[in-house]
Formats: structure tokens, C-alpha cells, sequence
């Protein structure tokens, strides 16, 4: 813990200390900032069970009272960790075509396997008027529903996305990064669009830490924690304590409506929504359910913005301190020991519609849907996930690879990316014939030689689905290699 009481927690916390300096940022800035950028990248893989519906997505505006010197906040992560965890930037959206603009190239990229459903707001969202800031209004409606999720975010065709169950608009966070002239334009919108966000009041970095840190440990810890979020789909619980701390931020939020006067109290009516998303990110940083030390951390940071937040707004400080402090005695105070959290339950997506089983009209196995196997080949680059192969061809064709079914269609298996590998002609007919089978921990097991190989090849977005695993386990009925080795998926 340190400056404001920010208490930096697993490897954002790390690489925030350790590379902020030298970029000219106050830790505590960057740590924040990282944490919308993070959230943001894994949202499609991950949800909290304290609202299931709604992305994890931490939603972050940086306010500083002139131009900041040295690269904006976006490009400096992009720089540290857009590797780690690839996510789409949209710089300075400020009206609703350039947002559908930005929805429908994201679109477009996840369907050919070039992305995830998701992107981020940067810069910022106002455009300048006759001496003041403002959001266009048909944006700012569109930009809270992002907020709360794909239940509440209309789509074009609303009927047929109903009937055929396409996957809804993308997710959307929002790390802005804003002049004080700018940021006041919050005031003059609604406080469903301003409480949605937390907000910060920059500092420069301490001379003390103007350098580069030489330990790149939280890189791994990264690379592996994105890797688990979209290959085990978490749906994050807490344990007995995190719980009835989250419980204790919920019920202040009432105190501050009470306290405050109308519009400064608005900004922190959704205090329990930031500690709940973002003790849920820090927690798939490392692997693991939510714990009190997360709420704990996620308090802290959210304390900070509170404070930031009534400076900016010059609300009555001694109020909002004395509020903060109730807060922080309530959190201490929580008599319950940890517990056990029960498993991080997997987040199955639901089932996508799929065409009838059968045969197609050549005779050969039925196409799964163009999207889903666009998406696939292009994660693999048309090499088989089994043997490596890559079958390459005269042109125009170059490449060919085929899109395995792990359930069969033929027996109810969905058109889905969670329900497909990506293999080579010889491969994809060893499986289908149960020459071939894979464990829970996806190893590849050879039925016929009755022996286990090695694991599956796997990109970082593709999740397959173990219902489907276990099926085609079931059905091939590889019964003399019940007690075949497995390795932890993480592995």
C-alpha cells in the first residue's frame, strides 16, 4: 500500500511499479489504468457471479489540468502488455456512427478469427461546443448500455438475432484520458453515464521512480492468465469473506445518497459495480476466485478515484472522507473467516443455432457455419491442432484444412468454435472414427496404438467446450484407456 492507500496487487500491480516511472506516470495512474485495459481484454471470457449478465469491464476516465507530456496512457500499454492481452483501441469515438463503425469492425474481425468480440473507448468521448464540452446524446445512451451489458445493448435486425441466436454486440470498456475542460462535460450529462466510470485526477511520477524496472516477471503471470481466462471461461464466485465485504459496500452505497447532496452523490451510487469488477479481474490475474484481499485491493483503488472524484467536483470533503472511513472500518471489521469459494464454475456460451443434420449435396460431411470456421482457420493458419500438418495447395487455394465437429452434428453437436478443431484430412477422419480422442485436458489419445500423445495445440481464443469432449469420449468408448494420464490445463 502506498501513496493514496492503493494497494497494488498481482502482476498489474508489478508491472505498474515497475514501469511507470520511467513513462513519466504515477504508479497508482498506470496500475489504474492497466486494470481497465485488462478487464477489458478478458470480459469475453470471463463474468462475475454477483451479476452474470454484465461484462467485467472496468470503465476508468485519467484527468489531468493541462496536456500530459510523454505518450497517452492507451499507446504505453499497448506498448507493455497489448501482447499479453490483444484488445481492438478506438481513439476518441465521440459519436454514435463512429461507434457502430467501431462495433462492426469488431465484428467483422472476431467472425474472421483476427480478434475477440470487444474494443476500447481512448482518448475521449466529447466534442467541444461553444465554450464547453459535451457527449452527444444518442452516444451517451449507447455507451451505458455497453456498460451494462449485451441484455440491455439493441442490435439491427432484432428479430432475427432472436431466432437464430447470433452472439450480441461486442463488449465495450472505456479508459479515457481527459483535459479538466474536457472532463467537466461529465457534468453536464447524466449521472447513469458519469457514475459508470471511475474517475482519477492524474499525478506526475515521483522523481524517486523516473526508472525502468529490470524484472519482467508479471509478463508470464500475464500470458498465463489470459491464456487460463479464455481456456476455462471463469465465472468468478467469492469466497465466505469476500463476500460479506462486497455485501458491506453495497449497503453503503444508500449512506452516500443520504449524506450527499443531488448531483454529488450520483457519481458514487455504483460504488459496489467498481469494487465487485475489479477485485474480479485481479482475481483472474491470478487464477483464483474472488478472496477479501481482493475486495480489499479493489476498495482501495476505488477509494482513491472517490477522493480524486469530490476534488474535481469540490464537494464537501469532510463528508466524503468521514463516509470513506465508515467504509474502511466496515471492510476491516468483517468478522467471518475466509472460507472456500466453490469452483470457478465454467462460463459455457449458450449454443449458437445450426443447420439440420445430414449430409451436404456432394455427399461429404456437412459445413459447419462460415463464421465460426473463418474464425478457426484463421487462428490456426489451416494447421492441424492434432499433427501440426499444414496441407498446402496449388493455387488459388494455397492452404486446405477442415473444420472437425467434436460432438457430430449428426448427433446434436453445434456449429460452434467451442465445438470445433481445426485438423487435417487424415486426422479428421481418425477422429471421427475414434481413432482418435481427447482427454479433459485436451491429450490427444492414439485408441488404436492404445496409448496417450501429447496435447492438443491451442490458440489463446479458443475455448473448447469439455461437454463436447466427454461426448465424443462416451461415444468412441475407449474403455481400456480409462486411467490415461492427464496434465492440468494450465500446462
Amino acid at each position: 500500500m502506498k501513496g493514496d492507500g492503493v494497494i497494488f496487487r498481482g502482476p498489474l500491480g508489478d508491472m505498474a511499479q515497475a514501469k511507470a516511472g520511467a513513462a513519466g506516470m504515477d504508479p497508482s495512474d498506470l496500475y489504474a489504468a492497466a486494470i481497465s485495459w485488462w478487464s477489458t481484454a478478458i470480459t469475453p471470457a470471463a463474468s462475475l457471479s454477483s451479476w452474470p449478465e454484465a461484462p467485467m469491464t472496468v470503465w476508468t476516465s485519467l484527468v489531468h489540468s493541462d496536456v500530459p507530456g510523454g505518450e497517452p496512457v492507451d499507446h504505453l500499454l499497448r506498448r507493455l502488455i497489448d501482447g499479453l492481452g490483444p484488445l481492438a483501441v478506438r481513439r476518441n469515438v465521440t459519436d454514435e456512427e463512429r461507434f457502430s463503425a467501431a462495433a462492426h469492425a469488431t465484428r467483422r474481425a472476431d467472425n474472421a478469427g483476427a480478434g475477440t468480440p470487444v474494443f476500447l473507448l481512448t482518448g475521449s468521448p466529447f466534442t467541444s461546443g461553444r465554450g464547453d464540452s459535451r457527449i452527444s446524446t444518442p452516444l451517451e445512451g449507447r455507451i451505458r448500455m455497453a456498460w451494462d451489458g449485451h441484455h440491455t445493448m439493441p442490435t439491427r435486425g432484432a428479430g432475427r438475432f432472436r431466432a437464430t441466436r447470433r452472439p450480441g454486440p461486442p463488449h465495450v470498456g472505456a479508459l479515457w484520458d481527459l483535459s479538466i475542460r474536457d472532463w467537466q462535460g461529465f457534468l453536464s450529462t447524466d449521472a447513469a453515464t458519469y457514475s459508470r466510470v471511475l474517475h482519477f485526477a492524474r499525478r506526475a511520477a515521483p522523481v524517486a521512480l523516473r526508472v525502468d524496472s529490470a524484472s519482467d516477471d508479471w509478463r508470464d503471470a500475464l500470458a498465463a492468465a489470459y491464456a487460463w481466462a479464455f481456456n476455462t471461461r471463469p465465472f468468478l464466485t467469492y469466497t465466505t469473506r469476500a463476500g460479506l465485504q462486497w455485501d458491506a459496500v453495497r449497503a453503503a452505497e444508500a449512506e452516500w445518497d443520504a449524506v450527499l447532496p443531488e448531483p454529488h452523490a450520483d457519481f458514487f451510487v455504483r460504488i459496489g459495480d467498481h469494487v465487485s469488477r475489479i477485485a474480479g479481474t485481479l482475481a483472474a490475474t491470478e487464477r483464483t476466485a474472488i478472496h477479501s484481499a481482493h475486495i480489499q485491493a479493489a476498495w482501495a483503488l476505488v477509494r482513491r478515484a472517490v477522493l480524486d472524484t469530490s476534488r474535481l467536483v469540490t464537494m464537501e470533503q469532510g463528508a466524503v472522507e468521514q463516509l470513506v472511513r465508515v467504509l474502511d472500518d466496515r471492510l476491516g471489521g468483517v468478522p467471518a473467516p475466509e472460507g472456500d469459494a466453490p469452483p470457478l464454475l465454467p462460463n459455457v456460451p449458450a449454443p449458437r443455432h445450426w443447420a439440420p443434420p445430414g449430409r451436404n449435396a456432394h455427399g461429404g460431411r456437412p459445413q459447419a457455419d462460415g463464421s465460426a470456421v473463418r474464425k478457426l482457420k484463421q487462428w490456426y493458419q489451416d494447421r492441424c491442432q492434432i499433427c501440426g500438418t499444414v496441407l498446402v495447395l496449388p493455387p488459388p487455394r494455397h492452404r486446405s484444412s477442415e473444420a472437425a465437429h467434436i460432438r457430430a452434428r449428426e448427433d446434436g453437436g453445434p456449429d460452434v468454435v467451442e465445438n470445433l478443431l481445426c485438423l487435417c484430412p487424415n486426422c479428421h477422419t481418425r477422429f471421427d472414427a475414434g481413432a482418435l480422442v481427447l482427454t479433459d485436458d485436451l491429450i490427444i489419445i492414439d485408441t488404436v496404438a492404445g496409448k496417450p500423445g501429447k496435447r492438443i495445440t491451442l490458440h489463446r481464443w479458443h475455448f473448447i467446450d469439455p461437454q463436447y469432449v466427454r461426448h465424443h469420449w462416451t461415444t468412441n468408448d475407449p474403455a481400456s484407456l480409462a486411467s490415461a494420464p492427464s496434465i492440468p490445463a494450465e500446462h
